[in-house]
């Protein structure tokens, strides 16, 4: 029976294998990315399509950054987990997902105990990210988890701000790699919170640059009554622990 849902998956064949070890359970579905290039071939780059697509718009420099970026995401299958493609897929579930205004998750009301969504949300607008929180307040049990890390654009201290325009202001907004919300911890938890969520964040910058690292065993209260304690104190299954992370619980 699935009640814990992964929104926005990179392709099972990109995690690593440490994220594979909670992943790859019956419990779980996961919603996320079409396989792009030519299938089993593709070993994590770019498929040349998108290569050919861009030129146009982007930079040496801009298309090395996002060539590394997606090598850093997707490389992850050349570290071995010891499954093929088909096993890796046989052991969970996965969906090929969208997600628009106005849609819906494919659950009943209440069904769910956790989600979790890592570097999704700033690909959406910003009134599809609060729609999209809301329809997760929908399917969550009382008291289910939601974990979502996004980018830390704008107040970050770690590492440069994010570019304006991310990946390149002149890649169109209709593109799936365009960010299309800038999100802080301050704007990421007014949205949980509006969509019906008790928030907690683990990792952010404040408006006075300090980069705040906090743990789920700090705040235990918060997840007293949590369905899932062993996935929200763990943070193993996290490929990008250095981003923007709020917790939020259904109230």
């Amino acid at each position: 029976m699935v009640t814990r849902v992964q929104i926005g998956t990179s392709r099972l064949e990109n995690l690593e294998a440490q994220a594979l070890d909670t992943f790859l359970d019956k419990s779980w579905i996961h919603l996320g990315e079409p396989c792009q290039g030519s299938g089993s071939d593709q070993k994590g780059g770019l498929a040349w399509e998108m290569v050919v697509a861009r030129l146009y718009a982007l930079s040496l420099a801009e298309l090395n950054e996002i060539i590394k970026r997606r090598f850093a995401r997707r490389g992850a299958e050349r570290r071995p987990h010891g499954f093929s493609r088909k096993a890796l897929y046989e052991k969970t579930n996965f969906s090929e997902f969208y997600f628009e205004k106005g849609g819906r998750l494919p659950f009943d009301d209440e069904t769910v105990d956790f989600i979790f969504s890592e570097h999704f949300f700033e690909h959406l607008f910003l009134d599809e990210a609060v729609d999209l929180f809301r329809e997760c307040h929908r399917v969550l049990k009382p008291n289910g988890l939601i974990r979502t890390c996004v980018p830390d654009a704008d107040l970050r201290t770690y590492e440069p701000v994010e570019s304006v325009g991310y990946p390149n202001q002149c890649l169109p907004y209709s593109h799936p790699d365009k960010h299309k919300s800038r999100w802080s911890v301050y704007s990421l938890c007014e949205a949980l919170e509006h969509a019906g969520f008790a928030t907690y964040p683990l990792r952010y910058c404040d408006r006075h640059g300090q980069y705040i690292k906090s743990n789920p065993e700090d705040n235990q209260a918060f997840y007293k009554d949590c369905p899932e304690e062993e996935l929200a104190f763990s943070t193993t299954y996290i490929q990008r622990i250095d981003s923007l992370i709020v917790d939020g619980i259904k109230l």
